[in-house]
């Protein structure tokens, strides 16, 4: 399948996986800010909770897209490709990528700490999930500073989404029936 045909069948969950993020992020945010001071592991904990339940969404979400693909495949329509869970995950995380590599990059360039922090701020509003999370310290150095957190943190959506369409494309899950298909 070409890109294009991709991105015209694709583009819906690609671009809903994006703005899930971003809502979360927000709400995530306020949560982290609210118990920032007083509350560490709250914080902390808060931070997993709004990670897990993004992963969820992306799941549902690529779950979903695999069902309806089964579906399809199954009438001959299409071809079945395992992978589509996978390249939407990735295209709905080029923008987190672009800005990891801004930050790894210009953070080691003196003249550009400026650009390298701008991208580190947008990337903590962008995964505001993550932000109790970037609170710990590795080494003496916190997560938020490290340029290696912010690949890291493109990993389990990415994941997330291969496995959800993957199981649903697949029907080793199945959905349960609603009352409108049982009628």
């Amino acid at each position: 399948m070409k890109f294009k045909e991709f991105w015209k069948r694709y583009s819906y969950g690609i671009v809903r996986i994006f703005v899930d993020q971003i809502a979360i992020a927000i709400f995530a945010a306020a949560v982290a800010f609210g118990t920032a001071t007083k509350y560490m592991n709250l914080t902390v904990g808060s931070s997993f909770f709004s990670v897990f339940f993004l992963l969820f969404m992306v799941a549902e979400l690529t779950f979903r897209t695999g069902v309806e693909d089964r579906e399809k495949i199954a009438l001959g329509r299409f071809e079945k490709n395992n992978l589509t869970g996978l390249y939407m995950g990735l295209l709905a995380n080029i923008p987190n990528f672009v800005l990891a590599v801004i930050y790894a990059v210009f953070s080691h360039i003196d003249s550009l700490q400026n650009v390298a922090g701008l991208a580190n701020v947008i990337m903590k509003l962008i995964y505001g999930e993550y932000l109790g999370i970037l609170t710990l310290e590795v080494g003496g150095t916190k997560l938020g500073l490290m340029p290696v957190s912010f690949f890291l943190m493109i990993i389990p959506p990415v994941i997330t989404a291969f496995l959800g369409y993957f199981l649903g494309a697949n029907g080793i899950i199945t959905p349960k029936p609603s009352k409108k298909d049982m009628e």
